[in-house]
């Protein structure tokens, strides 16, 4: 029987098999089982040697992204250059890895700012410095944003990020570091934001939500946290009318590039509604 799987820690929370499982079934795919399993770092190895032939694709979450890169025979060069594979694809015994974030983010923030009759470009605020933060930066770069600033806590006292400036440099992308803590930098950062994207786990935002009061109304904002569907964050930019995009929006955004990698199969408008419709129910 034909498989798929989504690996990491902790994974109770994956919303990756209802996702792929509705895709599967809009395009008339029947009998393909998808497993959710308990991977860490330390026990990727064994998992990835036990792959079977009928294994179709793998959806990759934390702590695992970076770790698997090693075990790969391929790794596309986004993927490469940033550090971070969320899908792997086995094929004639090669292993071949991919990062869709990038192609879900990007998709996330056209769609809400092409609703909003926004045009793309100008300046983006990407808060946070993780891996995440870093497929952010080669979105927001992708859809034309020039000029990034990164306010994150890992820029206290001084220091870099030194996963972030890698990727950073890896890309050819250059950006202003602003230290999160410091009171009011994020605050002077919207000041003059087109786009904001928070990359923060949920929750983390929150004490600092009122500094996003001075987003200028024509720029628009992306939380990539999907549970809650609306943060604290989406409802701090929906009162004063700023456009959003949903965390939950780049998710099923990701996993349709993984649906047409491990399957070759384009889904169509009406699959992804399909998906979207299943999510609200949830």
């Amino acid at each position: 029987m034909p498989w798929a799987a989504v690996i990491g820690s902790p994974i109770e929370h994956s919303l990756s098999p209802p996702i792929h499982q509705e895709l599967w079934r809009s395009a008339g795919i029947t009998g393909w089982e998808y497993r959710k399993c308990e991977v860490d770092a330390q026990r990727l190895p064994q998992w990835i040697a036990s792959l079977d032939s009928e294994c179709v694709g793998v959806s990759i979450t934390m702590p695992c992204k970076k770790a698997v890169i090693p075990l790969l025979d391929v790794v596309e060069p986004q993927a490469a250059a940033l550090s971070s594979v969320n899908t792997l694809i086995p094929s004639g015994g090669v292993l071949s890895g991919f990062n869709t974030d990038v192609f879900g983010m990007s998709r996330a923030i056209e769609l809400s700012r092409r609703n909003a009759g926004m045009d793309l470009g100008g300046r983006a605020i990407i808060i946070g410095s993780g891996a995440t933060a870093a497929s952010a930066l080669a979105a927001v770069i992708s859809l034309g944003f020039r000029e990034v600033d990164v306010v994150a806590r890992a820029f206290s006292g001084g220091k870099l990020p030194a996963d972030f400036n890698r990727s950073a440099m890896n890309l050819g992308v250059t950006y202003s570091g602003h230290d999160l803590t410091a009171a009011g930098t994020l605050s002077r950062c919207c000041e003059q934001a087109d786009l904001v994207v928070s990359t923060l786990p949920s929750g983390a935002l929150d004490p600092y939500v009122g500094e996003l009061s001075t987003m200028p109304l024509r720029s628009s904002f992306l939380d990539v946290t999907y549970a809650p569907r609306e943060t604290a964050a989406i409802s701090c930019c929906l009162e004063r009318g700023i456009p959003v995009a949903f965390g939950v929006e780049m998710l099923v955004y990701q996993a349709v590039l993984q649906f047409k990698l491990m399957t070759g199969i384009e889904a169509d408008s009406h699959a992804i509604s399909s998906v979207f419709q299943l999510l609200e129910a949830k």
